[in-house]
Parts: C-alpha cells; sequence; structure tokens
C-alpha cells in the first residue's frame, strides 16, 4: 500500500472478531486506515520488521490513534531514528514521527498478540536489527528476503555477507510450505523460493 514509495502493509485477522494485528504500516497512513475502516478491524499491536523508514512510517499515528504496543528489535532503534534523514536523502518530503517502541531483546523472542505468538527470527543484515516473523505459516520477512529478488538496497548499515548467513540460518528453522510475505513485491512459499529465485540462489553461493 504506501503511495510514492511503495512496499507492503499486512493486516493479519486476530483470533478476536473485529480485531487484528498491523504488520510494517509505511508511509501511506491514509490507505491503511481506509483498509482497517472497509474490514471493520481495529488494530491490536504493530510489529515492524525493520526500522526503515517504509516499514515504521505510520506506527506512531496507529499507536496514537487506537493506544496499542509497537514491537522493534532493539538492535534497530539507530535505523528507526534515522527515518527522517534517509527521507531527505530519497528526496521524500514528507517527515514521520517515531513511536514509543517496545523492544525486542534477544536473538529469536515471541510476542503474544492477537490471539498468536509472532516468533522475531533475527536476520540481521540488510539492517542490524532486522528480523523474519513468524507466525501461524506466514513469515513476515520484511526486506531481508523477496520473492523474485535479492534484497539488497546499498543503504546504511547493510552487509551482505551478514545477510547470507542470516538467511541460511533462517532456512534450517523454517519449514518450505511457510508463505513468505515480503516487505516489497510478491509473496510465494519458502520451498518456492529456494527453488525459482535465481538470484537468491546465485547470492548464497557466494562466498562469504
Amino acid at each position: 500500500m504506501n503511495q510514492g514509495f511503495p512496499s507492503n502493509t499486512y493486516l493479519l485477522a486476530s483470533s478476536a472478531p473485529g480485531r487484528c494485528v498491523v504488520i510494517d504500516p509505511g508511509l501511506d497512513s491514509a490507505s491503511l486506515s481506509r483498509a482497517l475502516s472497509n474490514a471493520s478491524w481495529v488494530p491490536e499491536a504493530v510489529l515492524c520488521t525493520h526500522g526503515h523508514f517504509d516499514h515504521v512510517g505510520g506506527a506512531a499515528e496507529v499507536q496514537t490513534q487506537h493506544q496499542i504496543p509497537v514491537y522493534l528489535c532493539a538492535a534497530d532503534v539507530k535505523t528507526a531514528k534515522m527515518s527522517n534523514f534517509l527521507m531527505a536523502a530519497f528526496k521524500i518530503e514528507k517527515r514521520i514521527e517515531l513511536p514509543e517502541f517496545h523492544l525486542i531483546e534477544g536473538e529469536d523472542s515471541s510476542v503474544q498478540c492477537g490471539g498468536r505468538s509472532f516468533l522475531f527470527h533475527s536476520v540481521p543484515g540488510h539492517t542490524l536489527g532486522s528480523a523474519a516473523i513468524e507466525a501461524d505459516g506466514f513469515l513476515f520477512s520484511g526486506d531481508s528476503l523477496y520473492a523474485r529478488r535479492i534484497a539488497l538496497s546499498q543503504l546504511p548499515g547493510e552487509d551482505s555477507a551478514t545477510l547470507r548467513q542470516s538467511l541460511r540460518r533462517l532456512f534450517t528453522r523454517v519449514g518450505g510450505e511457510v508463505l513468505v510475505l515480503p516487505g516489497h513485491g510478491g509473496s510465494a512459499t519458502l520451498k518456492y523460493i529456494r527453488e525459482n529465485n535465481l538470484k537468491l540462489r546465485e547470492f548464497m553461493a557466494e562466498p562469504d
């Protein structure tokens, strides 16, 4: 959703009727509000895969409106605080406020919300505190894993060797049938991505 700088925001229904969890609210807060209204859903929490502005840009507005927690890995707070600087570098006129983050500590931690358990798999590389968030057969991979290309953007703090190591570890912890929902582009199962994403296969074969 997110006009001007396209990125994916996801709404996952909660176990309670009329409630949901928001994953990676980006810059297009108006589209997010419309989606929530059209579904007649009220968010219970916001989960962020990492701290880049196109994944946390709408979090403060949702938090203020609904008085809900916003979860982010502690290692990415510095990245989130660079949001307006990076937006200026990308010549994006809009500026954002940051929410009060509930920080995820440790390499692999779980958050209970919306009647589900969300496991934050630590996948540093795209950013220091990037996570792939797994819940009920879904894997919200942010910008660490895409369906049809590799997740490299040349942004500050990115490290390709670290990302490769993180993905190798992730592939041993997540089943092939999980549906990967990335921060940009379309979705696919992890099995499909590993077999058919040729750019990723080439990237994973490179020496560290």
